[in-house]
Protein backbone atom coordinates (compact mmCIF):
# COMPACT_ATOMS: atom_id res chain seq x y z
CA UNK A 1 0.00 0.00 0.00
CA UNK A 2 1.27 3.46 -0.86
CA UNK A 3 -0.09 5.44 2.09
CA UNK A 4 0.63 5.36 5.81
CA UNK A 5 -2.86 6.37 6.87
CA UNK A 6 -6.30 7.15 5.52
CA UNK A 7 -8.40 10.27 6.04
CA UNK A 8 -12.03 9.17 6.11
CA UNK A 9 -15.06 11.51 6.24
CA UNK A 10 -16.12 11.47 9.90
CA UNK A 11 -19.80 11.28 8.96
CA UNK A 12 -19.17 7.68 7.83
CA UNK A 13 -18.32 6.55 11.37
CA UNK A 14 -21.85 6.91 12.76
CA UNK A 15 -23.77 6.19 9.55
CA UNK A 16 -25.97 3.16 10.30
CA UNK A 17 -26.88 2.79 6.61
CA UNK A 18 -23.24 2.12 5.74
CA UNK A 19 -22.26 -1.56 5.97
CA UNK A 20 -19.01 -2.63 7.63
CA UNK A 21 -17.61 -3.78 4.29
CA UNK A 22 -18.47 -0.48 2.60
CA UNK A 23 -16.82 1.42 5.48
CA UNK A 24 -13.64 -0.63 5.05
CA UNK A 25 -13.72 -0.07 1.30
CA UNK A 26 -14.11 3.66 1.90
CA UNK A 27 -11.07 3.48 4.19
CA UNK A 28 -9.09 1.60 1.54
CA UNK A 29 -10.14 4.10 -1.15
CA UNK A 30 -9.18 7.02 1.08
CA UNK A 31 -5.66 5.58 1.36
CA UNK A 32 -5.26 6.68 -2.25
CA UNK A 33 -6.88 10.13 -2.09
CA UNK A 34 -4.99 13.31 -2.81
CA UNK A 35 -5.35 16.67 -1.06
CA UNK A 36 -8.47 17.41 -3.15
CA UNK A 37 -10.10 14.07 -2.35
CA UNK A 38 -9.38 12.56 -5.77
CA UNK A 39 -8.45 8.86 -5.90
CA UNK A 40 -7.39 6.65 -8.82
CA UNK A 41 -7.27 3.00 -7.64
CA UNK A 42 -9.06 0.38 -9.68
CA UNK A 43 -11.35 -2.20 -8.10
CA UNK A 44 -8.72 -4.94 -8.27
CA UNK A 45 -6.29 -2.79 -6.28
CA UNK A 46 -8.95 -2.11 -3.65
CA UNK A 47 -9.79 -5.83 -3.52
CA UNK A 48 -6.11 -6.65 -2.95
CA UNK A 49 -5.86 -4.10 -0.14
CA UNK A 50 -9.07 -5.41 1.46
CA UNK A 51 -8.29 -9.11 0.80
CA UNK A 52 -11.68 -9.70 -0.81
CA UNK A 53 -13.09 -10.15 -4.30
CA UNK A 54 -13.55 -7.48 -6.95
CA UNK A 55 -17.29 -8.17 -7.02
CA UNK A 56 -17.50 -7.35 -3.28
CA UNK A 57 -15.69 -4.08 -3.93
CA UNK A 58 -18.08 -3.29 -6.79
CA UNK A 59 -21.14 -3.81 -4.55
CA UNK A 60 -19.62 -1.70 -1.77
CA UNK A 61 -18.70 1.12 -4.18
CA UNK A 62 -22.31 1.13 -5.38
CA UNK A 63 -23.45 1.57 -1.77
CA UNK A 64 -20.92 4.38 -1.25
CA UNK A 65 -22.18 6.12 -4.41
CA UNK A 66 -25.81 5.79 -3.32
CA UNK A 67 -25.06 7.30 0.10
CA UNK A 68 -22.98 10.15 -1.36
CA UNK A 69 -19.57 9.11 -0.02
CA UNK A 70 -17.98 8.89 -3.47
CA UNK A 71 -18.61 10.37 -6.91
CA UNK A 72 -17.29 9.02 -10.19
CA UNK A 73 -15.21 11.44 -12.23
CA UNK A 74 -14.46 11.21 -15.94
CA UNK A 75 -11.70 8.62 -16.43
CA UNK A 76 -8.26 9.82 -17.53
CA UNK A 77 -5.83 8.38 -20.01
CA UNK A 78 -6.14 5.58 -22.53
CA UNK A 79 -7.88 2.27 -22.06
CA UNK A 80 -5.39 -0.53 -21.46
CA UNK A 81 -5.64 -3.77 -23.37
CA UNK A 82 -7.97 -6.20 -21.58
CA UNK A 83 -9.37 -3.46 -19.32
CA UNK A 84 -13.11 -2.88 -18.98
CA UNK A 85 -12.74 0.89 -19.35
CA UNK A 86 -10.24 3.68 -18.90
CA UNK A 87 -8.82 4.20 -15.41
CA UNK A 88 -11.10 4.78 -12.43
CA UNK A 89 -11.28 8.21 -10.81
CA UNK A 90 -13.28 8.94 -7.70
CA UNK A 91 -13.99 12.04 -5.64
CA UNK A 92 -14.43 11.57 -1.88
CA UNK A 93 -16.08 14.66 -0.35
CA UNK A 94 -15.34 15.40 3.30
CA UNK A 95 -18.77 16.97 3.83
CA UNK A 96 -21.98 15.82 2.17
CA UNK A 97 -22.45 19.17 0.38
CA UNK A 98 -18.86 19.62 -0.86
CA UNK A 99 -18.67 20.56 -4.54
CA UNK A 100 -16.62 18.47 -6.93
CA UNK A 101 -13.32 20.28 -7.60
CA UNK A 102 -12.90 22.02 -10.93
CA UNK A 103 -10.51 20.69 -13.57
CA UNK A 104 -8.07 23.53 -12.80
CA UNK A 105 -7.95 22.50 -9.15
CA UNK A 106 -7.52 18.83 -10.03
CA UNK A 107 -4.54 19.61 -12.30
CA UNK A 108 -2.60 21.08 -9.36
CA UNK A 109 -3.58 18.31 -6.96
CA UNK A 110 -0.89 16.37 -5.07
CA UNK A 111 -0.40 13.73 -2.38
CA UNK A 112 1.30 15.06 0.76
CA UNK A 113 4.73 13.54 1.47
CA UNK A 114 3.78 12.83 5.09
CA UNK A 115 1.17 10.32 3.86
CA UNK A 116 3.56 8.43 1.59
CA UNK A 117 4.75 5.14 3.06
CA UNK A 118 8.45 4.50 3.44
CA UNK A 119 7.85 0.81 2.65
CA UNK A 120 5.15 -1.51 1.33
CA UNK A 121 2.60 -2.78 3.92
CA UNK A 122 0.90 -5.39 1.75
Amino acid sequence: MKMRFSIIPSRAIADKQLSNGAFRTLGALCCFTSSMGIAYPNQTTLANVRHCTQSNINQQLQQLRKLGYIYDLVPKGRKRRGAYQRGCRYYVPVFADDAIPSWEQIKTDYVADVRKASHDYT
